[in-house]
């Protein structure tokens, strides 16, 4: 069999997006070629720092599922002067300890733009491994001045504000103290002789919280080879300031919400004899919390509506009987009931399924092969979603763009046929004929133009229709909207805007586009959000222009941007009608051409309580 890989958009995305370090050019790059570096020999009393239960530092797990630290040898901790704005050299200064227990000290170089005295005052950041190596979870950054919006970027230089990244975690106590359990003090040095400073640590503190977790199935039995766990909605990664031991502020597009906890290769987790799971990350009151369980070969969901985590606190849950989740018929934003996926039709023409998408992340071609010019291919080594191929083709068994008001011609991908006529609301409506004077009906079997949606739904149990200029409209300007991505059930990437509802009062409305093209690393995972039914994403789908079986505007590589199109149920003009357009260089409610094929994200009109028959091709589709 021909080796199967899934091709990211950009390599450093692929080996390692949660690092900034990795996927940002460098900054700031030039020396202090004119400052004074003034080297000390830096002595650090470290008997003080610990104290409290659970202590800090290397953290192990006892028999009993108790966090228990103690200093390591050769325990490392970041040293940096406060106010050295100037000073940007290769390498932070770093302490090490030399000895065990409550009696190490440690000890090492700490560089200096300015003589040091008693009243200078220098920063301590543990644990100073984590700032050094290829697979660093501190790294320094400097704001990025080319962006509306505050951001920060990678400098190859030290700075007073790092990025703190605990997106990627293990699920030991051990990896967290080694990695994640980050800590903070700033103290004077008690004595200054010469080119030897000596200080007393004092307290460190903690700036993260932790949470062990433990997980039963729908039969209550604790849940055993544990592939992964998704935590939704928490902050992983943010920028710290060294100087003032605070995190940064309305900085959003830093900020990542998605925590990844998985155990080294060829090996699993497991909550089997107590065993807790640990996930470390930034201290806060969250809401729409999800833990997504990958276990058995099943998924395992909870969520929370709202829960919070103190700095510095071990907390301990176990989240019982668990269950899968399933797709509802809808989610609810800005008071709108939006499908859990866009209309669109699959399999043979005659006899295939017509209806919602099994997934939110739908997209047709969600999972293809490309050659080297990114063009389709039978095989080959790079798997895809159409996002990241050369002008794909629809094809009859996998449609999700539709031209306005065209039920009859839905399938004649390279005809110009719609429902023409101004002043129209197409909404749960059937037309005679595409023309402006053909008529109403109430006679579904008389149909050849009108709400799609409606016509191929309206006997189901979970009815849908084309949204209205007010749905649309509330998406734009009342709804939060982040840009993101989905994993497809192939492993392929999905970008798009994800939805929220904005309750107004005192929090501001989230609006992060237009993001500006190939800017990968402002969208986050919502994987596990969609599959639990929360919030709304809407793929970034293209369109088809007239006459061509071609999706374009799809290309997330495209320098001037792709957008997704999305119709509401209004005609604005004989042959236009109205659609929201949303992509990297697109945040807009624009007149479109009607015999342009574009999406459909339906609205639910009613729900009975049963589910309607799953069409055999999605049956394993998650």
């Amino acid at each position: 069999m021909m080796k199967k890989n899934v091709l990211f958009p950009v390599a450093c995305f692929l080996m390692a997006a949660p690092l900034l370090t990795s996927c940002h050019d460098d900054v700031d790059s030039s020396t202090a070629e004119n400052t004074t570096i003034h080297t000390y020999s830096l002595v650090a009393d470290g008997t003080n720092a610990l104290q409290q239960e659970p202590a800090t530092r290397v953290l192990s797990e006892d028999a009993d599922h108790k966090i228990k630290s103690e200093w390591g040898k050769q325990d490392d901790i970041l040293a940096y002067v406060v106010g050295e704005d100037d000073l940007h050299t290769a390498n932070y200064s770093y302490i090490t300890n030399r000895n065990l227990g409550g009696k190490s000290n440690f000890d090492g170089e700490i560089a200096s733009s300015a003589a040091l005295t008693t009243n200078s005052q220098i920063a301590f950041l543990y644990p100073g491994k984590a700032a050094q190596g290829n697979n660093r979870t501190i790294t320094p950054v400097v704001k990025n001045d080319d962006r509306s919006s505050l951001y920060h970027e990678a400098s190859d230089k030290t700075q007073k504000l790092v990025e703190l990244n605990l997106s990627k975690q293990d699920g030991t106590a051990k990896t967290i103290g080694e990695r994640f359990d980050f800590q903070w003090t700033k103290q004077k040095p008690k004595k200054v002789e010469g080119k030897k400073v000596d200080i007393s640590l004092g307290k460190l503190k903690r700036i993260v919280t932790i949470w062990g977790l433990r997980f039963t199935n729908e039969s209550n039995q604790p849940l055993t080879n544990i592939d992964s766990i998704y935590i939704s909605n928490v902050k992983s990664s943010d920028i710290f300031n060294l100087d003032a031991g605070t995190f940064v502020e309305n900085n959003f597009d830093d900020e990542r919400t998605n925590l990844v906890i998985k155990p080294e290769q060829g090996q699993t987790l497991s909550s089997a004899n107590g065993k807790y799971t640990y996930a470390a990350f930034i201290p806060g009151t969250y809401t729409d919390v999800v833990v997504m369980v990958f276990a058995n070969n099943k998924v395992y969901q909870r969520t929370y509506s709202s829960i919070t985590f103190n700095e510095g606190i071990v907390y301990r849950s176990d989240l019982l009987k668990m269950e899968e989740p399933k797709q509802k018929a809808s989610v609810l934003v800005q008071g709108v009931q939006w499908a859990t996926g866009n209309f669109i039709h699959y399999g043979p023409v005659n006899g295939g399924y017509w209806g919602i998408a099994p997934a939110q992340w739908w997209i047709s071609k969600r999972a293809m092969y490309i050659d080297n010019s990114r063009n389709e291919a039978n095989s080959g080594s790079f798997l895809v979603s159409s996002q990241f191929a050369n002008a794909p083709e629809q094809t009859t068994d996998d449609v999700d763009l539709f031209r306005f008001g065209d039920i009859e011609y839905a399938l004649n991908l390279s005809t110009d046929k719609f429902k023409s006529g101004k002043n129209l609301n197409i909404e749960q409506k059937f037309y005679v004929g595409d023309g402006p004077l053909k008529p109403e009906t109430s006679d579904r079997s008389k149909a050849k133009n009108g709400d799609i949606v409606w016509y191929y739904t309206q006997n189901n149990h979970r009815q849908y229709r084309y949204p209205t200029e007010t749905d649309i409209l509330s998406l734009y300007n009342d709804a939060n909207v982040q840009p993101a991505y989905c994993y497809t059930d192939k492993g392929t990437l999905v970008y798009g805007a994800y939805y929220t509802t904005n309750k107004g009062g005192s929090v501001s409305r989230i609006n992060a586009f237009p993001t500006g093209v190939r800017a990968y690393d402002k969208y986050k995972n919502v994987t596990a959000l969609v599959r639990a039914n929360i919030g709304l994403f809407l793929p970034i789908s293209g369109l088809r222009i007239l006459s061509n079986k071609h999706m374009g505007f799809r290309d997330m590589t495209w320098g001037s941007g792709a957008y997704g199109q999305y119709m509401s149920s209004k005609a604005t003009g004989l042959v236009q009608s109205q659609r929201l357009q949303v992509g990297p260089t697109k945040w807009t409610i624009s007149n479109g051409e009607k015999a342009q094929a574009s999406a459909i994200r339906p609205v639910l009109v009613s729900d009975d309580g049963q589910e309607d028959p799953v069409y055999p091709a999605f049956a394993n589709i998650k």
